[in-house]
């Protein structure tokens, strides 16, 4: 279940059972729940019978007021309402057998003072909220509190958070989305953790074993870790599982004997490794892909721009379609022929009241080229100045449209189609890539069209986003001027026969270019 403050409460049993078997709750134990929804982790815990204590704290008044009537006729619970992060008498707690609290776990004071003193708890277990919005003063309190990390995600800071406040070798298990694993914006909390915690284990699967949730863009993920000194962190080993089709599998990874269903992939890292990686990235892929990620010192940025387009700030009113049967054209006009105008100006179409020049918004249908313009913006002078001083178009990268390049989708699909761009102004959904070489550009659209190439871009990023961050940080080997003419000249001839609508030869011809590119490639592990 999803609440207001984007919290999805774990109300899966096999999921709640793994995470506090994997906390190895003991008597004495000072457990922290900071996000303690509707109880269910509490519930798990008090059912190991074991002698603990147990802080759970929650923002949201609501889930509060569940949480004082469950627990209502247990004289140990004492229920307090107030703002948890910014609370100053946390310290005073009881020495109760739970501590409810209505806080901001983000600013708690009290946990401030539990980091500052070497941790406070021998276990934490959360399912933080994901994404919650924060209004514009509370982010920037954000941002002086965890200086220099991604406060847009509240699930990142949690994991900071609760660390922090971890006794050395207590045991943290947390579920949250995957996307810490890999994506740029999470690289310092990376670092944070592989230097001073041991991680035991993580599991990545479908959002669907939530009932009810299903994210597009990313699994969701177990990390159980365990405080830890850096010298320790460093030579850690942890295993990344995945591979799942049903929670239910996840009791096999308990205990002594363990079972691993054969559906399952099994990746093993040690964490001083994964330091020495870009961006200290975490790469769940065959070992001849993870080599080329970390082990390739070129990459694609270096010998090309590689840049996202244009937004004007209102599609509705400046784009056109070619016809009302284009994909995605159903509230869109249709482009009166007449007000198409050839021009590569970035300043605009000159002494016209209206008019347009051809647009990329959308994916080839076919690797290489793209057969017809189906959409078209508006780009008279006028427009041109609107563009400009709105301030919600993106006139970016500006010195980039029109220009000869390479063009793939932003939204990741199975199979990457590359196209040639020229003369075109290119959509904010669109990767431009455009080389510093001009003699590179057939070699290059040889490369994003190989199947090498697509697998290491859904490598470095499995969510749905073909960042240009991540486009340009793809590993770039080239070979030498005998091969790479012959790519040129291949990829010359693949282009005629995209042309000529010949798709037989184009795909024989496509299947030949990209056995040698992934020659190319592997040859280097």
């Amino acid at each position: 279940m999803k609440d207001r403050l984007c919290s999805y409460y774990t109300n899966s049993k096999d999921i709640t059972e793994y995470m506090v078997s994997k906390l190895a709750v003991a008597d004495n134990d000072i457990i922290l729940e900071p996000s303690a929804g509707e109880g269910i982790f509490i519930d798990e815990i008090l059912e190991t019978n074991k002698s603990v204590q147990i802080d759970a704290l929650d923002i949201n008044r609501d889930a509060i007021s569940i949480l004082k009537k469950k627990y209502e006729h247990n004289s140990a619970v004492v229920v307090r309402e107030t703002d948890t992060l910014l609370d100053e008498q946390l310290d005073f707690y009881s020495v109760s057998q739970l501590w409810l609290k209505q806080t901001d776990t983000l600013f708690d004071k009290q946990l401030d003072v539990f980091g500052s003193l070497g941790g406070h708890y021998t276990k934490v277990i959360a399912n933080p909220p994901y994404g919650a919005w924060q209004d514009y003063e509370k982010r920037e309190m954000l941002k002086k509190k965890f200086s220099g990390h991604y406060v847009k995600e509240t699930y990142s800071l949690f994991l900071l958070r609760c660390i922090s406040v971890l006794r050395m070798n207590g045991r943290l298990s947390f579920i949250i989305p995957d996307t810490y694993l890999f994506l740029n914006m999470h690289s310092r909390l990376r670092e944070l953790i592989f230097t001073n915690t041991k991680i035991d284990e993580i599991l990545i699967f479908p959002s669907k074993f939530f009932p009810g949730v299903s994210f597009g863009y990313s699994n969701l993920s177990i990390i159980t870790l365990a405080r830890s000194d850096k010298k320790s962190a460093l030579e850690n080993t942890f295993k990344v599982i995945q591979g799942f089709n049903s929670s239910s599998e996840f009791a096999a990874l308990l205990g002594e004997g363990k079972n691993y269903p054969n559906n399952l992939q099994i990746f093993k890292f040690r964490q001083r490794d994964i330091l020495e990686n870009e961006q200290c990235r975490v790469i769940l892929a065959e070992s001849k892909m993870s080599t080329l990620l970390s082990k390739t010192s070129h990459k694609l940025g270096d010998v090309a721009d590689v840049v996202t387009g244009f937004y004007t700030g209102d599609n509705l009113r400046f784009i056109r379609a070619s016809s009302k049967d284009v994909k995605g054209a159903k509230n869109y006009e249709v482009v009166d022929p007449a007000t198409v105008i050839h021009c590569t100006s970035i300043y605009g179409i000159p002494d016209v009241e209206e008019g347009y020049v051809p647009y990329i918004k959308s994916a080839s249908k076919r690797r290489y080229v793209r057969q017809n313009d189906e959409w078209f913006v508006r780009w008279d002078k006028p427009t041109i100045d609107f563009y400009n001083k709105n301030k919600k178009s993106r006139f970016q990268n500006s010195s980039f449209y029109f220009k000869t390049g390479i063009g793939i989708p932003m939204v990741k699909s199975r199979t990457v189609r590359a196209f040639l761009m020229a003369d075109h102004v290119f959509d904010q959904s669109i990767v431009g890539i455009f080389p510093k070489d001009d003699s590179k550009l057939y070699y290059l659209l040889a490369l994003m069209n190989s199947d090498t190439i697509n697998d290491l871009i859904h490598a470095i990023n499995p969510t749905a986003n073909n960042s240009s961050n991540y486009i340009k940080q793809l590993p770039y080997i080239e070979p030498c001027a005998a091969i790479l003419k012959d790519i040129t000249r291949m990829v010359e001839k693949v282009i005629s026969f995209e042309l000529n609508a010949d798709y037989e030869n184009a795909d024989r011809l496509h299947g030949e270019i990209n056995t040698i590119v992934g020659q190319i490639y592997l040859r280097q592990n």
